[in-house]
């Protein structure tokens, strides 16, 4: 069965200043962000990084619901699932790790009108962590995994476009934490079945996203084809890693060598402590709301 999913535009929100590090890491736990709720009664969310956070593994759940029977490459199972709780539970350390880090980089990422990226996605399919992840072991530190597969509203699309077409150029169309997104410059291109690929400009680790250049083209109404998402059609799906060394590995819990500007050995260093050197605080220790 093809699975076709739309999405949802959000209205862009938030002041027009590009962030700093401190952009991405204040105001982001707000423990009372969910407001009285939406008018078709599901929670309403205040667009912080808390509640963006919140809302989205709402839409992981709900994915996982929509396929009951259907194992995930992560183990989790929509038939075993009752609430964020439990996706939250099942879910390995490093696939957490993923969440985390993955939604504090789009949040700290803005768009012209000085929008979060976060807030411009959708939804969430797929929160893989390292092949072979249990709750003591990252797995793979590349590969498959270490990835989310997402979908993202027309605004946040066309504003990758522009800075891939823009080539990262100033006036910045996105811009990162620290600096900007741009073009890929990935010898590989990008990941089948997308066909374009944008990455921040400098720093470790790289962030990398993969989506459609244009929505209304076959490969983009064509199922997804990738574990989790075989049969999902969504034009603006988006799929984003962060690659944490020269080798483009992108698990979060393993530990790195490579991930100097030269390639040139440093101390080993886990991939979450390069992130947060970097990027900030991604708050390693969140959890949805109401679960402890």
């Amino acid at each position: 069965m093809v699975r076709v999913w739309g999405f949802v535009a959000l209205a862009a929100c938030g002041s027009s200043h590009a962030p700093s590090r401190a952009d991405a890491t204040t105001q982001t736990h707000d423990t009372s962000s969910a407001t009285d709720g939406a008018a078709d009664g599901s929670t309403a969310w205040a667009d912080t990084l808390d509640g963006n956070r919140n809302r989205l593994l709402e839409t992981y759940l709900a994915y996982l619901q929509s396929i009951p029977d259907t194992p995930m490459t992560n183990g989790l199972v929509g038939r075993d699932l009752h609430g964020v709780c439990d996706v939250w539970t099942a879910l390995q350390p490093s696939a957490r790790d993923v969440f985390l880090t993955l939604t504090h980089r789009l949040y700290g990422s803005k768009l012209v009108d000085g929008s979060d990226a976060l807030s411009h996605v959708t939804r969430i399919y797929r929160i893989a962590p390292g092949t072979g992840a249990t709750a003591s072991d990252p797995g793979t530190c590349g590969g498959e995994g270490n990835r989310m597969i997402m979908s993202q509203d027309s605004v946040l699309h066309a504003a990758q476009l522009a800075a891939s077409t823009h080539q990262g150029a100033q006036p910045y169309d996105l811009t990162d934490i620290t600096t900007s997104w741009r073009n890929s410059h990935d010898l590989g291109g990008a990941h089948a079945p997308f066909d374009l690929s944008d990455e921040t400009n400098d720093g470790a680790p790289r962030g990398q996203t993969q989506y459609f250049k244009d929505p209304a083209s076959a490969i983009a109404r064509a199922p997804l084809g990738r574990p989790d998402i075989m049969a999902v059609v969504d034009p603006y799906a988006l799929e984003m890693d962060q690659d944490y060394d020269c080798t483009h590995n992108s698990n979060p819990d393993c530990s790195y060598t490579l991930y100097g500007a030269l390639c040139v050995p440093q101390a080993s260093e886990l991939g979450t402590a390069i992130y947060a050197g970097n990027y900030g605080d991604f708050i390693s220790s969140w959890r949805p709301a109401g679960c402890h």
